[in-house]
């Protein structure tokens, strides 16, 4: 696959390029509806994912426009966005998986942490038949994005990938995911965390004990946490 930058998201408009038009838009929204539609019966999962796909993507847009980059970088990295977490629903998954009650053991963790693999290579298996499609910016975007969204600049993510060898939008993925993610109620959580209390789990950066120790590009955490402080204060 093509080597990707930052420079992959002005090269296109998602919703007006022509050969997305006709290759992708309509299995997005097919793609949309599968989510949603996903573990109905068994639990509100679908819904739960597709609504923070939606918060991460648009948190994300929101984020690199303070970062500089331009509205049109801006909405392709929101339609990227929407479906990083698509994964989850592969079919080697029990959809009762993300809605235990209690919390997953190591094992568990392990197999969950697969999603972003899955969903990457469900990405590309889509776009098998259609090579001008597979190496299309916006694939190369959103290919990134799922499948580097866990990765941590001390390598210890999925793929043991140090994440700031790869483009900022790459590393503000995994940023505004993990926001949104703490705020998320969890079935063995006692209370949903407050946006205050996640951007403080998220820059509890220097504690050898927190989840986030080691994770993120603290220069690029430090201009997050200063967009947010423009929407309350911490």
């Amino acid at each position: 696959m093509t080597s990707i930058d930052d420079k992959l998201l002005d090269q296109y408009a998602y919703a007006t390029d022509d050969t997305l038009r006709a290759h992708l838009h309509m299995a997005d929204h097919a793609r949309i509806a599968a989510m949603l539609a996903y573990a109905r019966g068994i639990s509100p999962f679908g819904m739960q994912m597709t609504a923070h796909q939606n918060r991460v993507a648009k948190d994300g847009a929101r984020f690199l426009k303070h970062l500089g980059y331009s509205d049109q970088a801006a909405r392709n990295y929101r339609a990227a966005l929407l479906f990083h977490d698509m994964g989850k629903t592969h079919e080697s998954y029990d959809p009762r998986t993300w809605m235990k009650a209690d919390r997953p053991t190591p094992d568990e963790k392990a197999q969950m942490r697969k999603h972003a693999r899955l969903g990457a290579d469900m990405l590309m298996d889509m776009t098998q038949t259609l090579p001008l499609l597979r190496e299309h910016p916006h694939i190369l975007v959103r290919h990134a994005v799922t499948l580097y969204h866990h990765e941590r600049i001390d390598g210890t993510g999925p793929e043991a990938l140090d994440i700031s060898t790869l483009p900022v939008f790459v590393q503000a993925s995994c940023i505004v995911d993990a926001y949104d993610g703490d705020m998320i109620a969890r079935p063995h959580q006692t209370q949903k965390r407050t946006p205050r209390e996640a951007l403080r789990r998220l820059m509890a950066q220097d504690d050898a004990d927190s989840k986030y120790a080691g994770a993120f590009n603290k220069d690029l955490l430090k201009e997050y946490v200063t967009m947010k402080e423009t929407q309350f204060p911490l």
